[in-house]
């Protein structure tokens, strides 16, 4: 199937199963590794102390790759959808598969990549005499992990060979996380797959993250080539190859009127404005926030490019992806890379670290390897030229460190303009608040930066010294309900903020908890930015408070000083889901 097809490809429509809704069109990418390929290699005595190195470093590096994944692409979904990265993991650290790989390769002296087909083998025969969908899905799982086995066990060189695909349709065997993931690194705008289940796992993420899907469309072989432009079209379930330009245009039409229905702009049911942004980490969020009405991205993340390249990312690639961001939409913020050693990026951090939260984190890594700092700065200024480039810094504790990055914002607009570059603006640099220190120097934070914003899910671990990620209720339960800690601080910054005619806004994933976005908009807070599959929700929350309500409510609340007392302090219809 990856063979280029003989003649250009004829008007031709296939019908499969919608996993999630919404049309798209552009042109196709191929991702169908499998083990079809894999013949059978024998390793010699010799070989098998190197096979067993080379098994351990691949597994590694899968690992490696599915905690960035889990960490930078976890905006996208709930705590339970988050938890499918986990189980993935725990199936790469299962010490019974790996246990059988070794013997394979020990005992039956075989290959690393033909023991893996051989044990796959052996666990789809067991599989397919139980009919459980709950096994099925556990296979697809299984078979994921393989893939993604397989795909790292290939030359570096090979896996990260440059191929932009922001805005094409991924093609691929059977949708699995893997596929996902790798559609939201590349500004993949569609998926389609030639089977799977609509309640596997990597169907249920699809559906997660809004990307318009369709699986079971059959055997592709000799009907689409890379390259083919195709119609996706996740509503009815269908695939239409090579489509006429009418049916384009209509398909994109009924999505405009059906399913991507403008927002107006936001405002309080009282009619006081507010201001939604986006938080975006690809291309295509940011053209699927522009479809909905919403043309400004207040926070977009540029981890993701940095991971993709094991630290090493391209100038040049850099600034042609960012500016595609930046002609996708009105405004754009850029937050720089917040990275700790909990990425495992051994170009970043070679050592290891007892708490990378914290760590060298954030701000502190950027001024600790400079070379990335100044890439991004070159990077984000060269895609603005002509414009004014927005930047946020991370994990800031100090005015020391927005000072330096400053610096060397300027540093780099001089190098540009003595390389012929149009940077006629200085960068507007922003800081983030996010560590109790920030929070507490908010007024010098504030009197050395553009504008600000609050990172409202890491601020609240700070502050209540809690890890959402953990797995003991105690501890998450501190981060799963408005605290008056969290919300005097807030307000304490908003106060601030409004002294200095600085700009502030808030940004995070607890926005949408119960009564807590009516607590922000009572202590004055008047700027959002949520990730693209919450903003129509956060549209029409907003639009059905009232602003006096929201700050004697708040008022109050800012007078607890636990969460329960808090609860109780909240009008009923706050707390229902």
């Amino acid at each position: 199937m990856s063979q280029p097809v003989d003649n250009p490809p004829s008007t031709r429509t296939l019908s499969g199963q919608s996993v999630s809704p919404g049309v798209a069109f552009g042109m196709v990418h191929l991702s169908l590794e499998s083990f079809e390929e894999v013949g059978t290699r024998r390793l010699a005595d010799a070989e098998v102390d190197g096979e067993l190195a080379r098994m351990d470093s691949v597994a590694r590096a899968a690992r490696v790759s599915l905690v960035h994944q889990r960490n930078q692409l976890g905006e996208h979904f709930t705590e339970a959808q988050r938890r499918i990265f986990d189980t993935h993991l725990k199936m790469l650290e299962d010490p019974t598969i790996e246990a059988d790989l070794r013997s394979r390769i020990t005992e039956d002296r075989l290959g690393f990549e033909s023991a893996l087909k051989d044990m796959l083998e052996v666990y789809e025969r067991l599989f397919e005499v139980v009919e459980s969908e709950g096994l099925r899905n556990k296979l697809s799982d299984m078979r994921d992990i393989a893939l993604r086995l397989l795909r790292f066990a290939k030359p570096v060189a090979e896996r990260t060979a440059e191929n932009d695909r922001t805005g094409g349709i991924l093609v691929v065997r059977e949708l699995s996380l893997s596929d996902l993931t790798e559609a939201l690194d590349n500004g993949i705008v569609g998926i389609v797959a030639e089977h799977g289940s609509i309640n596997s796992h990597g169907s249920i993420l699809t559906r997660a993250a809004g990307i318009p899907a369709v699986i079971g469309v059959g055997d592709l072989d000799g009907l689409l080539a890379a390259g083919t432009e195709v119609l996706l079209d996740g509503d009815n379930g269908q695939l239409q190859i090579a489509p006429t330009s009418e049916a384009v245009r209509v398909a994109k039409g009924r999505a405009t009127d059906e399913g991507e229905q403008e927002l107006g702009p936001a405002a309080l049911a009282d009619g006081t404005a507010v201001v939604l942004e986006a938080t975006a980490a690809s291309p295509s969020e940011v053209k699927q926030v522009r479809r909905m009405g919403i043309n400004s991205i207040g926070l977009f993340r540029t981890e993701l490019p940095v991971i993709q390249r094991r630290a090493r990312p391209r100038e040049d690639s850099l600034s042609v992806l960012y500016k595609q961001v930046v002609g996708a939409t009105e405004s754009v913020t850029f937050r720089l890379p917040d990275l700790s050693s909990a990425s495992e990026i051994d170009a970043l951090f070679p050592n290891d670290e007892p708490n990378p939260a914290l760590g060298l984190r954030g701000v502190r890594l950027l001024l600790e390897r400079t070379d990335l700092l100044d890439l991004q700065l070159r990077a984000i200024l060269r895609a603005t030229t002509g414009g004014v480039a927005r930047i946020l810094v991370p994990y800031v504790v100090d005015r020391d460190e927005m000072n330096a990055v400053r610096g060397a914002a300027v540093r780099a607009r001089e190098e540009l303009r003595l390389e012929g570059v149009d940077v006629a603006h200085a960068p507007q640099i922003g800081v983030v608040f996010e560590t109790p220190a920030a929070a507490l120097l908010g007024r010098d934070l504030m009197q050395c930066s553009d504008f600000a914003m609050v990172g409202l899910d890491t601020l609240a671990e700070g502050l209540m010294m809690s890890d959402r990620r953990s797995f003991e209720n105690r501890v998450v339960n501190r981060l799963r309900h408005p605290h008056p800690v969290v919300l005097r601080a807030v307000r304490k910054l908003v106060q601030v903020a409004a002294g200095l005619e600085c700009e502030i806004g808030v940004y995070g994933e607890s926005l949408v908890q119960n009564g807590l976005a009516q607590l922000l908009i009572g202590v004055n807070v008047r700027r959002f930015s949520v990730r693209a599959s919450i903003l129509r929700q956060a549209h029409g929350m907003l639009a059905e408070m009232d602003a006096d309500t929201c700050e004697r409510v708040a008022e109050a609340a800012c007078r607890t000083s636990t969460a329960s007392e808090l609860a109780a302090s909240l009008p009923p219809s706050w707390l229902e889901d």
